[in-house]
């Protein structure tokens, strides 16, 4: 009787802290609050950016004077649009683009500007989904491109090749599929090529050895599959090399002795 009267007891102070619990989370939660248990505050998507706001001062104080970022402008619209229509956090930066009537361009979350043209994009960690936009092919004044820490899916679409000025391109940490673009030696000025943690597949192109300027690549923690180039003892000014965590197979190349720059070679978990 002693032991039951003390249970009794234990569970009546449990339920009474349970309902205090509660009680709280309801103040917290204007749902619970509201009598609206289990649905949340509905969410609010901004209508589309017009690309025509980019040449009449709303976005560019002066579009007639710096045509050149008024064209990357009605690109970023684009970017924005593209995204926007899909899943996007209400955090993520890509919501302050063009919030208010006076929104400059030059206070959008994320962009860089020099000589009035975009020259680096820093989209990473913005949960953003779907693919990557070709619109960003426009911006071509680009030195750096972060799309890294999202949830991007599908191809590494060829026309970012035609970013000619880029020097940093990061997508890792996506959801990347398809294989790696062999042209993307075309983008001869890059010094950091991360594509790491996706699920790309095929080869390695052995034509990544025209990116002569590289000092990082990093393509570990996906599908590639075949021998290592032997062709990537060209890029003599490499100085990270990541190719774990693939399935790559045969020998190690002796024509990577010719990297002498080289101060991290990580080949572990292949075949």
């Amino acid at each position: 009787m002693k032991h039951a009267r003390r249970y009794a007891a234990i569970a009546a102070a449990g339920l009474l802290t349970a309902l205090l619990a509660l009680h709280a989370g309801a103040q917290d939660n204007p749902a619970i609050a509201n009598g609206r248990v289990g649905t949340a505050p509905p969410r609010t998507q901004p209508p589309d950016l017009d690309p025509a706001n980019c040449s009449n001062g709303t976005f560019v104080a002066d579009p007639d004077a710096n045509p050149g970022l008024a064209a990357d402008c009605r690109a970023l619209v684009n970017i924005r649009n593209h995204w926007t229509r899909r899943t996007v956090p209400t955090d993520s930066g890509l919501l302050t683009w063009g919030a208010g009537d006076t929104a400059r361009l030059t206070a959008w979350a994320g962009i860089g500007i020099n000589d009035q043209r975009v020259e680096t994009l820093n989209l990473f960690g913005n949960r953003l989904t779907g693919p990557i936009p070709p619109a960003l092919a426009q911006l071509t004044k680009l030195n750096q491109l972060n799309l890294y820490d999202n949830q991007l899916t599908g191809p590494i679409p060829p026309e970012l090749t035609q970013l000619t000025n880029l020097n940093q391109l990061n997508l890792s940490d996506n959801q990347l599929t398809g294989p790696i673009p062999p042209e993307l030696a075309q983008l001869t000025n890059l010094a950091l090529l991360d594509l790491h943690n996706n699920q790309l597949t095929g080869p390695i192109p052995p034509e990544l050895a025209q990116l002569t300027n590289l000092n990082q690549l990093a393509l570990y923690s996906n599908q590639l599959t075949g021998p290592i180039p032997p062709e990537l003892g060209q890029l003599t000014n490499l100085e990270w090399l990541y190719l774990n965590g693939n399935q790559l197979t045969g020998t190690i190349p002796a024509e990577l002795a010719q990297l002498t720059e080289l101060a991290l070679l990580d080949l572990h978990n292949n075949q």
